[in-house]
């Protein structure tokens, strides 16, 4: 069975109904606390793994028309919650963003997505050519545990 299959027959889904979009608006504040403090006005971020894509829309919401933002998800549940949030600056995509083709972004971020990913090294490898600069929250409590896993959290 794949890694990612959860993801895809709607398991994930099953056991996190909400698929955390409770934390959502607190993540794209400290976001924005980063791209500031960093001096960063991105045109174009990308977000890996955006589940419910609630950041994205309270990122879009915070820094307007201007900024173009793009989430990308393997899970077709998530994908039919994205899609209602839709808007000018604001798409998604049911890929898999490591495999798309001449993609590349101001700010690619992976928030909360390491302790889904089984090689998170490789993951890290072959996100750092998709975009100029990256944001990952990775969970402190999960961390250790994510590294001495043989397989990811399901």
């Amino acid at each position: 069975m794949s890694v990612n299959a959860i993801y895809e027959d709607g398991t994930y889904l099953a056991k996190h109904p909400s698929w955390h979009e409770e934390d959502s608006s607190w993540k794209a504040m400290q976001i924005l606390r980063i791209l500031k403090k960093n001096n960063l006005r991105p045109a174009t971020l990308c977000e890996v793994g955006c589940g419910a894509g609630e950041i994205l829309n309270c990122l879009s919401v915070s820094c307007g028309q201007e900024v173009q933002f793009s989430g990308y998800d393997i899970s077709p549940q998530a994908m039919d919650i994205c899609l209602k949030k839709e808007k000018q600056n604001l798409h998604f995509y049911l890929k898999d963003f490591l495999e798309e083709k001449d993609t590349y972004f101001d700010v690619v971020m992976a928030i909360d997505v390491f302790e889904h990913v089984e090689d998170y090294l490789g993951f890290i490898r072959r996100l750092r050519v998709k975009g100029e600069y990256k944001v990952f929250h990775i969970p402190l409590d999960l961390s250790v545990q994510t590294v001495l896993r043989v397989s990811p959290i399901r």
